[in-house]
């Protein structure tokens, strides 16, 4: 492995796998993020397959692509089989990896975006009708066991034969997954996790909980390692490590805003090792990080000790001190007050410089705050020792005789910074060498109020609908029943023309499918299971509607579809477009 700059990842992240990987379902962009951290090679790899899914690609490459990636797949899970215990989860994840490249180009990447909106201009309104068709003379495995019919036709047209490219894939992937992939996954995640959960962390993934556990374990982190970790997906988990204060600052240097050489001391750090990583020739500040402080609802400001300009040799002593004073009788009645658990103690170490100005700033929405400020360090200013200059800031302010630096108007800099993060923000910050640098993010605890602000009232009208993808053409109207992933052995009461919700589907729903009037799914894409089985089968299907639409409606007992236009209304409607289901021949070519 070889370690990746923080500049590398976030243009990785940004340029490859935000603009790639599906957006309606995180897991293979988060896996593919939390493996390349620290591994260039791996990045690298991914970059160069991403690179291959050009729209340009042709039906025969993009066949080698996704035969070459099934092949990464099978060469990765011997390797699995043939590591030791302690290597076998590192190795199932890369394998899951290439698993999540050769998914994602199949079914849900931007490529099978593209490549519809390329169907879509080629063949116009007609896009979904066409492809049905095509779907209707090359079945699936599924579609061949319901329909009984095997007339596969030749395809001119390069673009369709993409699609059927990556239609035989899947065909191929399902099998190959249940039958190979998911048993040696589940058991070594089991395993992963009857050895590593010792209750600290709550974790979604077991590559989460290894993450976690590996910064848990270091005796220092760098404050670019962790904005690696926090773009990855990682967010209030790294509070248990690295405290609130600790948070925020990976917060702001994730975003490129200017903080202090920063490294974190984990909670769970008792070495004195991580002095190795320090420049002796620095002054430091030594701060507190506890993992109640500086949250949502909670502050602590002032409650723990901090410690300005010490010199290498102390850094030591003063992390002790930092720690110490987690039991001072301010944090027990704090604590005690606002019924809390007892505080775990991170430290934050930061290079230390004399400012010219330090101030603080407090939001009171998004578009205003209040900025405070003195020369010199903040110590005495949040302390309460001198009375600071002070400016109110929103979209009326008068910019006459404010603080400015050489990037502007310190005011509107802040407020920048507070809509950048998106969140009404506590802020402690400085000026060095004219420049704006910040000390500390929090959330604001206690709103504060501006005379002139005014509450905004939004209405909405209209019938309420859920968008999502269009998946299969044709409305319908009938009873729905949402049915949970977990319990889909235990359904044998389906309704033929019943329409299912789901979070998504596999082939094992077939029975379920084929009687179906309509199909709904929170995630999922165009070239999703469910999706191809519906246009086969000349069912109605809207993909994609979202987790939090398919909660609205998951009680519903009636809905509508409709699959043209994506969009799932509740209830039935009086009128009820018909859907012609027959299957007529036509020339691709035109």
């Amino acid at each position: 492995m070889s370690n990746v700059s923080l500049k590398e990842y976030k243009e990785f992240k940004e340029k490859y796998v935000d603009c790639f990987f599906p957006k309606n379902l995180d897991t293979w962009s988060s896996k593919v993020l939390l493996e390349t951290v620290n591994d260039k090679e791996l990045m690298t790899e991914i970059q160069q397959y991403i690179d291959l899914c050009r729209n340009d690609i042709t039906s025969e490459n993009l066949d080698k692509l996704l035969s070459y990636l099934h092949s990464k797949i099978e060469t990765s899970l011997e390797k699995v089989k043939n590591s030791n215990e302690e290597d076998k989860f590192h190795e199932m994840s890369i394998a899951m990896i290439y698993v999540g490249l050769f998914e994602s180009i199949d079914e849900l990447s931007s490529f099978c975006d593209n490549l519809i909106d390329e169907i879509k201009s080629k063949y116009g309104e007609n896009y979904l009708s066409i492809i049905q068709k095509v779907d209707k003379a090359f079945l699936s495995v599924d579609g061949k066991k319901i329909l009984n019919e095997n007339e596969d036709k030749n395809i001119e047209d390069d673009l369709l034969n993409k699609y059927l490219v990556l239609k035989k894939w899947q065909d191929i992937n399902h099998n190959f997954y249940y039958e190979s992939i998911e048993p040696l996954l589940n058991e070594v995640e089991k395993n992963y996790i009857d050895k590593n959960n010792n209750g600290t962390f709550d974790f979604e993934t077991p590559l989460t909980l290894q993450k976690l556990n590996y910064l848990n374990n270091k005796p220092i982190l760098t404050i670019d390692e962790l904005s690696k970790y926090y773009l990855a997906g990682l967010k209030k988990e790294l509070v248990k490590i690295i405290g609130g204060k600790g948070y925020g600052l990976t917060i702001l240097n994730s975003l490129g805003i200017t903080i202090p050489e920063t490294y974190v001391i984990p909670v769970s750090s008792d070495e004195s090792t991580y002095t190795n990583l320090l420049n002796q020739n620095i002054r430091y500040s030594v701060r507190s990080s506890a993992d109640i402080e500086d949250g949502e609802k909670n502050s602590f400001a002032g409650m723990f000790d901090s410690y300005l300009d010490v010199g290498l040799q102390d850094i030591d002593k003063y992390v002790k001190l930092v720690k110490m004073s987690k039991n001072n009788e301010r944090v027990k009645k704090y604590v005690e007050h606002y019924n809390l658990g007892n505080p775990n103690m991170a430290i934050v170490v930061q290079k230390f410089i004399e400012p010219e100005i330090s101030g603080v700033w407090i939001g009171n929405d998004l578009n205003s705050g209040v900025l405070e400020y003195t020369e010199g360090d903040g110590e005495k200013l949040v302390s309460g020792k001198v009375t600071p200059k002070r400016e109110v800031w929103d979209k009326k302010t008068d910019k006459n005789n404010l603080l400015k630096c050489k990037d502007g108007y310190i005011g509107k800099l802040l407020l920048d910074i507070q809509i950048k993060i998106g969140t009404i923000s506590d802020f402690e910050w400085m000026i060095l060498d004219g420049k704006i640098c910040m000390l500390q993010y929090r959330p604001v605890t206690s709103k504060i109020y501006l005379d002139n602000t005014t509450d905004n009232n939004i209405s909405i009208e209209g019938d309420e609908f859920f968008s999502g993808i269009p998946a299969s053409p044709g409305v319908v109207s009938g009873n729905a029943r949402f049915i949970n992933v977990r319990y889909i052995d235990k359904v044998n009461d389906w309704k033929k023309d019943d329409i299912l919700m789901a979070w998504y589907t596999d082939p094992e729903w077939m029975n379920i499918l084929s009687k179906s009037s309509g199909i709904v799914t929170a995630v999922g894409g165009f070239l999703c299971h469910s999706a191809i089985i519906a246009r086969e089968l000349g069912i109605p299907c809207v993909i994609g509607i979202g987790g939090d639409n398919m909660k609205k409606i998951w009680n519903e007992k009636e809905l509508t579809i409709d699959g043209d236009n994506g969009k799932v209304y509740k209830g039935k409607i009086k009128t009820l477009k018909k859907v012609d289901c027959k299957i007529v021949c036509v020339d691709t070519n035109k």
